[in-house]
């Protein structure tokens, strides 16, 4: 067991010890009632608009609409004035919208649950029909709360994510039923939820991410009869109110260190700058800008990575930078340099980690459903909106042939923006050094991997999980997370450990100490040992020390060697003392798979995937299963938020006397057969009676590197390593 004086000196090595002091009198404020005394809670009525503005400024509301209409500041399109997609692109907007209407309500761009129309309960799971206190101060709130269940799924429609549906499909046909959609659904929201009370007002995030939603359909509603000017000005008091709630505790969200507080400073600047006759509006466009250009500096590294070791959190946090950074250039405002920079590296980053065909990622870290900007009809896990958005606001050219993924362009920077040149920048295999991320590339093929050594909080165990992906097909998958709150089930627990990833797993535990909620401890190290290249052979070596911890003190180096386009070479060392349960676990495609000895056959729509799998143990087990609940689960996958599907899984398992090397060989479309594997010097596989690959190794357990020579087709190669630390 982890020592308690261990613990919070680990707090403190992902923290830092301001942080960690701020949370401790923040919980302790929160306990006492003093945060509490802070948030009042109050009625609608009580503030009206006039409460909020500017001495200077009409507070009748159609003085005040008139007053709006008059104002200099730009928003991506003039009020009332949104451009007109494509029909193609819009039927998806169309059909949510419909949907909509009918009383349905998309969850996590996937699930479809009935919720009734207008009236909505704002606080109930459709799922489960789990509840949350709408009477209760948030400040008297848990972040978790069992009876409630997991609270994301009441705050999802609190998000607003519909409102851009609506707009969408308001201005492809200028229905203003969908405007009136918009408004009853507001009104109803409103009712239901007075200042302070209730779990939506209890995160910051959630309430920036609403407000957007507000912002972008009230301009694009504008012109329509349904936004009387009554309604205008409630939602202004909405927006109000939700800045001065961000405002006041932004500072919890930046102690989290991630995507929150840039959700936060984003409404902050939004609404400052938007709505320049509000009180404190300048406040608000300060503060939030800083808090921006901090966050930037702080947790967008210089390779591009970003500080929470997920995908989606990426996504989340650069469409908020490009709401913000699009807005000031619209209205003649800049942020520095590095700012700008750090932006630039991590959409490109991005760029680089993304599938070419399919505009995918790998379902890399957390996954919680969020995409806070659905400008399109484009499949959630496609990441070409806002990789083409972020390419276009710092270079003025489209980065994609045209495609639904252009309707983000058409919404933040005009019809212009469509006429501009297409320039496609090549992906080629990187080392993204800071982050711990490493690609090799082929034309057909290829794999991302991690090789990081965490300084600041991990989200799940996974060090040298490996990402393959072939003509679109994600053939060694990320499993995803599915949940952050499950307390019957520990299902959330499966999917960010260890053996939920394309890694090994020894002793039957994670390379990480489990610790509560987000936390873990004993945080992994590990160590790029090199990548090479030499004509159509690239190879990849790094190792962690994640089970240095237990009695064996293992190691365990990955060694990834791409032959051409369709073979894929990976051997796993497990350097260490005595005995240990070691197993390897390789997640595949949702294919037909079956396991013919030491072979996993996948047929990926008509075209053969083969894994052969070997290891130094005579006494390996492999074994291929899907959706396998109980007490060793395996076989799940989660590429939507609180959803969980099979999927096949190959976990090879041995238990013997370390040192112990697997070997896997993946042939991709291609008909090969194994004709000589000795683990611990020697693989080689032919295609029609040619020999076509040749790979000589070195013995486990050594200090160096893992591969001796390698022969494919014309290519002889005797690779040197250079060690990087």
């Amino acid at each position: 067991m982890i020592k308690k004086i261990e613990k919070l000196h680990v707090l403190i090595q992902q923290y830092g010890l301001r942080r960690c002091l701020f949370r401790f009198f923040h919980d302790l404020k929160r306990k006492t009632g003093l945060l509490k005394r802070k948030f009042p809670a109050w009625q609608w009525d009580q503030r009206p608009l006039a409460y909020w503005l500017d001495r200077d400024a009409p507070s009748g509301a159609a003085e005040y609409r008139s007053f709006r209409e008059k104002s200099v500041v730009r928003f991506f399109f003039p009020p009332g004035q949104p451009p007109k997609p494509h029909a193609e692109w819009a039927s998806d907007a169309v059909d949510q919208a419909d949907m909509l209407l009918e009383g349905r309500i998309r969850y996590f761009f996937n699930e479809v649950a009935s919720v009734g129309y207008p009236d909505i309960d704002w606080h109930r799971n459709p799922f489960t029909g789990q509840q949350a206190d709408p009477r209760q101060h948030w400040c008297n709130r848990g972040d978790f709360d069992a009876s409630a269940g997991d609270i994301k799924f009441i705050w999802e429609p609190s998000r607003f994510g519909w409102a851009y549906a609506l707009a969408r499909a308001y201005a492809a046909g200028r229905d203003d039923k969908y405007a009136e959609a918009f408004w009853r659904l507001l009104e109803s929201w409103m009712a239901a939820n007075p200042p302070q009370m209730g779990p939506n007002w209890q995160c910051g995030q959630e309430i920036a991410i609403r407000s957007l939603a507000c912002i972008f359909a009230v301009h694009a509603l504008w012109n329509s009869p349904a936004t009387t000017d009554e309604r205008v000005a409630h939602l202004v008091c909405l927006l109000a109110a939700s800045a001065e709630r961000i405002a006041g505790n932004i500072n919890y969200a930046r102690a989290q260190m991630g995507n929150h507080a840039v959700s936060e400073a984003t409404c902050l600047y939004t609404v400052g700058l938007l709505f320049p006759e509000l009180a404190e509006a300048g406040h608000w466009r300060k503060l939030g800008r800083r808090v921006l250009e901090e966050e930037a500096r702080l947790f967008n590294w210089p390779d591009g990575s970003y500080t929470q070791h997920a995908m989606n959190y990426q996504r989340l946090m650069l469409h908020n930078y490009l709401w913000c950074l699009r807005l000031g250039e619209l209205n003649g405002l800049t942020f520095s340099d590095l700012t700008v920079e750090r932006l630039k590296k991590s959409y490109e980053f991005l760029y680089q980690l993304q599938d070419t065909e399919t505009g995918g990622v790998p379902n890399y870290g957390p996954n919680d459903g969020a995409n806070i900007l659905p400008l399109d009809g484009c499949d959630y896990l496609d990441y070409r909106p806002i990789i083409g958005s972020m390419h276009y606001l710092f270079h003025h050219e489209q980065l994609y042939q045209e495609g639904p993924w252009h309707e983000d362009l058409l919404w933040l920077f005009g019809p212009e923006a469509m006429e501009s040149d297409v320039r496609s920048d090549e992906r080629v295999s990187s080392d993204f050094l800071t982050g711990g991320y490493f690609t090799l590339r082929g034309r057909r093929s290829w794999a991302m991997t991690r090789c990081h050594t965490y300084r600041n909080r991990p989200n799940q165990a996974d060090m040298l999980h490996l990402d393959l992906w072939w003509r679109g097909i994600n053939v060694l998958r990320d499993s995803g997370s599915f949940s952050y709150f499950d307390p019957d089930e520990h299902w959330n627990m499966y999917f960010l450990s260890t053996l939920a990833h394309n890694t090994v797993v020894v002793g039957d535990v994670d390379q990480m100490v489990k610790g509560p909620r987000f936390r873990w401890f004993s945080l992994v190290e590990s160590r790029l040992i090199g990548h090479v290249q030499h004509g159509q052979i690239e190879l990849w070596q790094g190792e962690h020390y994640g089970y240095r911890r237990l009695p064996c003190k293992a190691t365990h180096r990955r060694t990834i060697c791409r032959l051409g386009d369709d073979y894929w070479l990976i051997v796993d060392d497990i350097i260490g003392h005595g005995r240990a349960d070691v197993r390897l676990f390789w997640h595949l495609a949702d294919f037909p798979c079956r396991l013919e000895d030491k072979t996993v056959m996948m047929d990926a729509d008509g075209n053969e995937v083969r894994l052969f799998v070997d290891s130094s143990s005579r006494n390996m087990d492999v074994r291929l299963e899907r959706g396998l609940e109980g007490e060793r689960r395996m076989g799940w996958q989660s590429l939507y938020y609180g959803q969980r599907t099979s999927a096949p899984t190959t976990c090879v398992s041995v238990d013997d006397v370390l040192p112990v090397r697997f070997i896997t060989l993946v042939s991709l479309g291609r008909d090969c057969v194994i004709t000589e594997c000795s683990v611990d010097s020697v693989i080689a596989w032919s295609e029609h009676d040619k020999v076509v690959g040749r790979v000589e190794l070195f013995p486990p357990g050594g200090e160096g590197q893992v591969i001796r020579e390698v022969q494919f087709g014309s290519d002889h190669w005797r690779p040197l390593l250079s060690v990087k630390s």
